[in-house]
């Protein structure tokens, strides 16, 4: 198990890096989806939480989206409280394979892409926010409800305590195609078809 004095320099050591490549923010990244049968891509953009309540997600996520970890990834699942995706393809495996083995390189898989579960109640899975998996990512949701209770830190089942789920970001542009991802969805909450994330951006927007 991590110790407290391990987590305090994985934290200095983030926020110093982020600050170093990206500055102090606010910091926005944009996801650029293609629909199956539709010409044009469609984005949505996201604002990132604050870097000071968790700069090691905030790292984490950022390096992962300029080095384009998730492009040609897929949302794979979507449920009445959120939508679900990452570097991961169910309808293509030979994909599925390229996109588990890049990111067993750069050391995204198998466990978890975040060092420790770096969740804060100051930043609640509210709708249209954005939280990593249990695992601590790389897989990602869509809060498609106010998910604040769900995914907070409770006790689980057979008395262990399960840790809350880092929510990092927020959705501000692209409501409407959020919502056209989980209209996809049959039986179980499988997608029906792929909705591939063709390309990852960190944007500048000037204040």
């Amino acid at each position: 198990k991590i110790t407290k004095s391990m987590k305090d320099k994985i934290t200095f050591r983030s926020r110093q890096a982020v600050l170093d490549e990206f500055g102090p923010g606010p910091h926005y990244v944009r996801l650029i989806f293609a629909f199956p049968s539709f010409p044009v891509n469609e984005s949505i953009l996201l604002e990132l939480a604050p870097l000071d309540i968790m700069p090691h997600t905030i790292h984490t996520f950022l390096r992962m989206i300029k080095e384009r970890m998730y492009a040609e990834g897929t949302f794979i699942l979507s449920r009445d409280h959120i939508v679900v995706g990452g570097p991961v393809d169910l309808h293509n495996n030979e994909n599925n394979q390229i996109l588990e083995q890049r990111m067993i390189r750069q050391g995204y898989f198998p466990d978890g892409a975040l060092l420790f579960m770096e969740y804060t109640p100051d930043y609640p899975h509210v709708q249209h926010s954005v939280g990593f998996n249990q695992a601590g990512g790389p897989v990602f949701y869509f809060n498609m409800k106010d998910n604040t209770e769900l995914h907070a830190p409770h006790n689980g089942e057979g008395g262990g305590n399960k840790e809350g789920d880092p929510c990092f970001a927020k959705i501000v542009e692209g409501f409407d195609v959020a919502k056209r991802i989980a209209q996809l969805r049959e039986g179980e909450g499988e997608l029906e078809t792929s909705v591939y994330i063709k390309d990852t951006q960190v944007v500048n927007i000037a204040a």
